[in-house]
């Protein structure tokens, strides 16, 4: 479904109904300058000096007015004599030149039949090659007719290589993200072979899984300039980059003759500018369709988000340098009414433009190089997300609105320029619209029932970190490695700005029901759990938990935890709001309005079902993401699925409060093992024995229990800590008698 959906909307380029019955884009679906004797005998006529055009342009330079072709009588009875001559020697109908003369005789203004136009007698004057005005009703110059229309057609033949490379470039990108998942099914079948799973292994160990240039991978690059991507990513990212290089170089031939070009070399400066302009257009379809969280992408390639979002940002700064070119040469070789690049006869392509088209350009790419250069950096995407959130979207409906003015307001929606820019509506209204259905599905007891408890925020001891509670209004599959995006509706900041947040455990709901005695009256006599006042024990990890206290027992309700460390905007607010009232009262949580929507990701993948040993290694925070493992490994544990028998926890943490409220949420170490779970938990002071993660991993993985194993292991960790278990998994791929896996939880968007 979702591929199909994908495939819909990048049809609709060649799909969308346009003015004149045409479709698609030049050459694809839409032709121009159709039937070729009409605008041959338009392109001869259409520039000339007539009786009327001194009233209305002073210096006589430029075009005459529609009214004024409409209207001066010489101008007519030539351009209808030529038309009815010219195409009934190409054997065009009358019915076809009389549709041409209906558009093109009044620059778009209503006209009588050509018939009505046809000149008494005979025309006997011819004019001049080159000539410059029409004195009287003359024929055309029959070898100035011949060079427009091989003109028209060269130039027609460059606009259709300008679409055709531009539906390249989108069908290559999407081609391959379409290739990825059979060739992962096919990979996987192979393994069975054993050469074909040393192949496999020499490309995982030095193309797939390894970091670009030793270890660096999730490190900031020096002045937080951002990520490096992986080996594969990068390679990716080249071949996409040569492709719009080689896209940008080839067939440019020279129109000769050329009746439409002042010289050559505004010739091919057009042919160029024209080229990136509209390989940017297809670079910004490009764009939207590797933007949203609901991409279909994403379902396609099963690619982490993290990955999509560096392609995407790639293709923004590709996209943003075409339209730096396209207006820099534009800018450079002429104005918005095309002097010194092309002769009046070359106006004929652009009847009725608009003037502010060429302000509505420098507009689209000034904010293109504002959104790459200053909005979507490194720093402003972490330290103040919410502001990067909100330029990013405005900038982006900017950007869109602009460009399809430029196009419409020059072209008319006669080319189909727009058209990549309906992929691009296409795309982004379809992901804006998933989201609405996500959070309406996902809230929608909140927004309507009383009875449905609200959510529930929490301050954990220690006062730095803070547990959230969400109820969503109905169960879901849950899975390991998935997250949310939260609002915070009641705070005093921006209503509409989501946070994303890993899922830290969840319940279905399922627990046993407790007596009666267990159950509050409220004010209005209705009842309610009491685990809407007491959710600090939730269980989270263990959904079986088999303590005796009934409180671990008491949630019937499908809810889903969060651990959230504060930052700025609104966790800040959120933070502050908790400690003002810790101060005041006992209580360390309220109940507050928290919309969810999710949750996005694909789960837990097939390696870490079919491993015999599991170790997750996180950092900090990067506990949440390792807990939904966790809580999934002991559920399939509890159902005697899966082929796991052995989880080992390794977690650096320097925070005390931090890891007892995670502890406070899982078993004890002694029950835990019992499961097959082994918890290793570095602190802060034991980091001056320098103990090495990706070394204790590296052990772990060519230990003798793990011999002829499957072993799954995942990070979630800080930048040095991620890299350094990523390249101890590489050192270990093609180990004899062990297979390994990674799964890293990179949020590094």
């Amino acid at each position: 479904m979702l591929s199909s959906t994908l495939f819909s909307a990048i049809i609709l380029f060649s799909t969308s109904v346009q003015a004149g019955g045409n479709l698609g884009v030049v050459g694809l679906g839409r032709s121009l300058f159709e039937p070729l004797c009409c605008y041959g005998c338009l392109s001869s006529l259409w520039g000339l000096k007539l009786s009327c055009t001194e009233v209305q342009s002073a210096d006589s330079k430029g075009p005459s007015s529609a009214l004024c072709h409409a209207t001066d009588a010489t101008y007519l009875s030539s351009l209808a004599y030529c038309m009815k001559s010219k195409c009934a020697e190409e054997d065009i109908t009358a019915s076809a030149t009389e549709q041409c003369w209906g558009k093109v005789a009044g620059d778009g203004l209503s006209m009588k039949a050509l018939e009505d136009y046809l000149p008494a007698t005979t025309p006997t004057i011819q004019l001049s090659y080159g000539s410059l005005s029409l004195q009287e009703v003359s024929l055309v110059n029959d070898r100035y007719y011949q060079d427009s229309k091989q003109t028209i057609q060269g130039y027609v033949k460059q606009e259709s290589a300008h679409a055709l490379y531009g539906t390249i470039l989108i069908c290559a990108v999407v081609g391959f993200c379409l290739l990825i998942r059979p060739l992962q099914w096919i990979a996987d079948i192979l393994t069975g072979s054993a050469f074909a799973r040393s192949v496999i292994d020499i490309f995982r160990k030095h193309v797939t899984k390894p970091a670009l240039v030793g270890t660096i991978h999730l490190r900031k690059l020096p002045g937080s300039l951002g990520y490096t991507p992986s080996r594969f990513l990068t390679l990716l990212i080249i071949c996409y980059v040569a492709l719009n290089l080689v896209l940008c170089a080839i067939n440019y031939p020279t129109l000769n003759p050329d009746t439409w070009y002042t010289t050559s070399s505004a010739q091919r400066t057009s042919f160029v500018a024209n080229r990136v302009g509209v390989l940017s257009f297809a670079n910004v379809a490009l764009l939207l369709i590797f933007s949203g969280r609901n991409t279909p992408l994403h379902f396609i390639t099963n690619a982490p988000r993290s990955d999509i979002l560096t392609f995407h940002r790639w293709v923004g700064r590709i996209a943003t340098i075409q339209a730096i070119v396209h207006v820099a040469l534009y800018m450079q070789g002429t104005n918005k009414n095309g002097e010194n690049m092309f002769t009046l006869s070359a106006g004929i392509h652009t009847v009725n433009y608009r003037e502010s088209y060429w302000l509505m350009g420098e507009i689209a790419a000034a904010a293109m190089v504002f959104m790459v250069v200053i909005v979507s950096i490194l720093p402003i995407r972490t330290k103040v997300y919410e502001i990067f959130l909100f330029l990013h979207i405005l900038l982006s409906i900017a950007i869109l609105a602009t460009l399809w003015h430029h196009v419409v307001f020059r072209f008319n929606k006669v080319y189909g320029y727009e058209v990549w820019l309906y992929i691009s509506f296409a795309f982004w209204g379809f992901d804006r619209a998933v989201r609405v259905l996500r959070i309406i599905g996902n809230n929608w007891k909140s927004l309507f029932t009383s009875r449905h408890p609200s959510s529930i925020v929490e301050l954990l001891p220690g006062g730095e970190f803070i547990k959230v509670t969400v109820f969503p209004s109905q169960p879901w599959n849950f899975s390991a490695g998935q997250h949310c995006y939260l609002y915070f509706p009641s705070l005093r900041t921006n209503p509409f700005q989501s946070h994303p947040f890993s899922i830290a455990g969840w319940s279905n709901g399922q627990q046993p029901q407790q007596p009666e005695t267990n159950r509050v009256k409220s004010t209005n006599s209705t009842t309610v759990e009491t685990e809407i006042t007491e959710m600090d024990t939730l269980p989270i990890v263990s959904p079986k938990h088999h303590s005796t206290d009934p409180r671990q027992h008491k949630s019937r309700k499908p809810h889903i935890t969060f651990l959230i460390r504060p930052k700025n905007g609104a966790t800040s607010h959120l933070h502050k709001s908790l400690l003002a009232q810790s101060r005041t009262s006992s209580s360390r949580g309220s109940k507050i309005s928290v919309f969810l929507e999710g949750p996005y990701g694909l789960g837990a993948p097939a390696h870490f079902r079919n491993a015999d040993t599991i170790v997750g290694v996180a950092g900090g925070i990067g506990i949440t993401s390792i807990m939904s493992y966790l809580q999934l490994y002991l559920s399939l544990q509890e159902e005697k699925k899966g082929k796991s028998t052995r989880f080992l926890l390794v977690w650096k943490v320097r925070e005390e409060s931090l890891e007892a409220a995670v502890r406070s949420m899982i078993d004890d170490d002694e029950s835990l093992k019992q499961k097959g779970v082994e918890v290793m938990i570095i602190k802060k002071e034991d980091e001056r024995e320098r103990i090495d993660v990706g070394d204790l991993v590296r052990r772990e993985i060519g230990s003798g229990q793990n011999m002829g194993k499957n072993v799954c292991v995942i990070s979630c960790a800080p930048g040095g800590m991620a890299d350094a278990v990523r390249a101890a998994v590489v050192g270990c791929i093609g180990m004899k008698g062990t297979s390994v896996e990674l799964v890293e939880e990179a949020f590094a968007w």
